[in-house]
């Protein structure tokens, strides 16, 4: 007997075919999405559309409005925003002459637009050509040099003896010299400046943008802010007003200052993020009064309204391989008064069925860190396996910063498998440790940022001292937007596998690497990929996983997606990426909740086998990453 990975079919040829008509009608259908004529970058994809598609996709204008000039893509978009004539292209006004008197009107507010973005000696003259079908305004726009900030002033105290700060400069209010001088980062400038002086102990400032002189002949601009720092002040005493069910202590506890320390307003901020963190609030306000006490102390008040600490959920999921399933899950947040939580779920469908409690204790024994307690019991049936388990397991989570966490844990899991028609009994005791880096902006359904995790778990068999091997597995996914207001999203995951120690099928059959499913390789079924023996997968010892999504997400809460998975299991430890993969692509559904997105995926295998169905459904909750 030979232990060799599931030989695919040759159907490699259709991959790029079949992904590019899907990325093509997804693509159409993200340039008939209605968007509001303000997104300029929307508009500057639409205008590389040739002319006449345009016309089939979007109608025609009442008349056109082209710039002409030596103008780059920025600067044409702040013209763009700030024409009228470009606003009301789909009005057509009653007369020509009405349509003159717009057009020339609109020369003021061009310059503007052109000030604003540094350029003080353009010209700008407009022709309009009535005769035309649709009409034509054409601006032609001069822009002139570009005028570069020579100086920035700061008009406050004089000397070090009046202020207790580092003096500002042109990096405190963001901008730099020598550079373009642009209206709108110099209007920033003052709550750059604001922000400045309230991180360094002073809450009441005033400050204000006293000029900004340009020299024609020399094309500069030196900008003049003015500002009172007014009083130093030290945080004061802190107090809790509406909790309920939490412990004030608990509130307390989360407060990242030590009074008498200086007055920062990012320490306010993290203090109300760090509480809307833990879910027990709905509403958390950070307040103080507008003046500091007598002893130059400012008292810090925190406001909160809580949630309603339990929470019953329900769901409903379909996928071809492994049919219906539903989850209830109850939980509850604040179970002992100080943040713990208490949350079991109840997994039942055609081929699994299991039920799972965890308990939470935050700040184990510091605010960085916690300790999770887990319990599972369950049974699972698929086309690889069968087996029957019950395990617990406890774990510290430690955050290390913004991003990153750390975990450190022991689990003993005891499990009765089988599979071809052999069944073995297991009690594995392991210890896992886990790194993290997320910086997604969304659990469920992630529009940008990165998410990586690494893992590795030692396993010993305590009926079987000499069973024994590492299971490493690491995963990447990245989201990045690539059309305005997130309507359009690239993303990719990657994952990969290997166990040591052990020949493979020494190892417990439910520790191996399989493929194939949902969560995988969309288009196989359920745990359909890896090394076979006698006709049967039985796992292997490596794996890799590879996926691509783009994602479209319309006005009317529906989203569009194209996709393509491909991946394989081997029976070494080592990856061979000589091996074949199996690919899969399809399109998918989405409509999108308050919570995220229910998913439905229609998937095909593109390397079929004689063993794989014509396609596979996916119904979930969530994207696939």
């Amino acid at each position: 007997m030979v232990l060799k990975p599931c030989a695919p079919f040759d159907h490699s040829h259709r991959l790029p075919r079949l992904f590019f008509l899907a990325l093509l009608l997804l693509g159409w259908a993200a340039l008939t999405v209605p968007v509001s004529p303000a997104h300029a970058q929307f508009e500057t994809m639409r205008d590389l559309v040739p002319d006449a598609l345009q016309q089939r996709l979007f109608g025609s204008a009442a008349y056109s409005v082209s710039f002409q000039g030596h103008l780059d893509s920025e600067l044409r978009d702040v013209l763009r925003s700030v024409s009228e004539t470009y606003a009301l292209r789909h009005h057509l006004p009653a007369t020509p002459e009405m349509l003159d008197r717009r057009a020339r009107g609109d020369i003021s507010n061009l310059m503007r637009g052109l000030r604003s973005e540094g350029f003080y000696a353009g010209r700008i003259e407009v022709e309009l050509d009535h005769a035309a079908s649709p009409p034509e305004v054409l601006f032609h726009i001069q822009p002139g040099p570009a005028y570069i900030l020579a100086a920035v002033h700061f008009d406050g105290p004089t000397s070090e003896e009046w202020f207790d700060f580092p003096a500002p400069t042109p990096d405190t209010v963001g901008l730099a010299i020598g550079r373009r001088a642009r209206g709108p980062e110099i209007q920033r400038g003052i709550a750059s400046l604001r922000d400045f002086l309230r991180e360094n102990g002073h809450p009441f400032p005033w400050v204000d943008l006293r000029e900004a002189v340009v020299d024609h002949a020399a094309q500069t601009m030196t900008v003049f802010y003015a500002f009172n720092p007014g009083p130093r002040v030290l945080f004061g005493p802190v107090t809790v007003e509406g909790e309920q069910r939490v412990d004030p202590a608990h509130i307390l506890n989360k407060v990242p200052w030590t009074a008498p320390q200086v007055f920062q307003t990012s320490q306010l901020n993290r203090l109300r993020s760090d509480l809307m963190q833990t879910g027990l609030f709905t509403v958390v306000n950070v307040t103080h009064p507008s003046t500091p006490a007598e002893d130059g102390t400012l008292p810090i008040t925190i406001s909160v309204v809580e949630r309603v600490p339990r929470t019953i959920r329900a769901g409903l999921g379909y996928e071809t391989d492994t049919g219906f399933g539903t989850a209830l899950e109850w939980e509850h947040r604040n179970i002992l008064g100080r943040g713990e939580q208490l949350r079991t779920r109840l997994q039942l469908a055609e081929k699994k069925q299991t039920f799972e409690t965890a308990f939470q204790i935050p700040e184990f024994p510091d605010p960085t860190q916690s300790l999770t307690i887990q319990g599972l019991i369950g049974q699972e049936e698929t086309d690889a396996l069968e087996k029957k388990e019950i395990g617990v397991g406890a774990m510290v989570n430690r955050q290390m910063g913004r991003y990153w966490s750390v975990g450190l844990g022991t689990a003993y899991r005891f499990s009765e498998v089988t599979q071809l028609g052999e069944t073995q009994t297991f009690a594995l005791l392991s210890t896992p440790g886990e790194v993290i880096w997320d910086r997604r902006n969304h659990i469920l359904n992630p529009t940008r940022g990165w998410r990586a995790q690494v893992r590795a778990e030692p396993f010993l068999d305590t009926l079987d001292w000499q069973t024994t091997f590492l299971k490493l597995s690491g995963a990447l996914s990245a989201h990045m937007p690539i059309l305005p207001e997130e309507r359009m999203v690239l993303a990719a995951r990657g994952a990969l596998g290997s166990i040591m120690g052990q020949p493979n099928l020494s190892l417990p059959a439910d520790q191996r690497f399989y493929a194939g499913g949902g969560g995988s390789v969309r288009g196989y079924a359920f745990q359909s990929i890896g090394p076979e023996l006698d006709g049967e997968i039985v796992g292997g010892r490596s794996m890799v996983e590879v996926g691509t999504e783009l994602r479209l997400r319309m006005d009317n809460n529906f989203g569009l997606v194209a996709f393509l998975d491909g991946g394989q299991v081997f029976s070494e430890s080592e990856l061979q990426f000589q091996d074949d993969f199996l690919w899969g692509a399809g399109l998918g559904l989405r409509y999108h909740l308050d919570f995220g997105p229910i998913r439905l995926d229609l998937a095909f295998p593109l390397n079929r086998r004689e063993r794989d169905d014509a396609f596979q459904v996916y119904v979930s909750i969530g994207q696939a990453y």
